[in-house]
């Protein structure tokens, strides 16, 4: 019976080595050792083109674990240029100088969801890029330039 009692007790110890093992250490050990790519956490600013003159639409803040990234945005000016306050989720990766964001409403009204494509630039502060969305006005799909630029604490 004791020996059964310390085999079980083995064997959830194990268990639970395991799952810090894997839940908290490897993650965390692999994204800060072992991946050599680009960085790009931290704050954003959106900057797209109207009528010929660069706006600034609002800030999205990223989260990176390796190559994973997620995050949130808060858009400040409408495609017209009225005031807004949409909030919007992302999710994506890197590959190279490339980041490929999918985006989606907050609060999952209506059909907004879509695609930034962007490529960081040398100075690291500087992302330029499309993004892709159905346009409800046009009631087709838009591709338009977006600029992030990393805002500085």
């Amino acid at each position: 019976m004791t020996e059964f009692a310390i085999a079980l007790l083995a064997g959830i110890a194990t268990a639970i080595i395991i799952a810090a093992v894997t839940k908290w250490l490897w993650p965390s050990f692999q994204d800060r050792c072992l991946y050599k790519g680009i960085r790009v956490a931290g704050t954003w600013e959106i900057s797209e083109l109207r009528n010929g003159e660069t706006v600034k639409a609002g800030k999205i803040h990223l989260n990176q674990k390796g190559r994973i990234i997620t995050g949130s945005s808060t858009r400040t000016r409408t495609r017209d240029g009225k005031k807004s306050e949409r909030k919007f989720k992302y999710h994506g990766f890197t590959c190279g100088k490339q980041i490929t964001l999918t985006f989606e409403d907050e609060k999952g009204a209506g059909f907004d969801t879509g695609t930034y494509v962007f490529v960081v630039q040398n100075d690291g502060t500087t992302m330029i890029g499309m993004a892709t969305f159905h346009g409800k006005a046009e009631n087709k799909i838009i591709s338009e330039p977006r600029t992030l630029t990393k805002v500085v604490a």
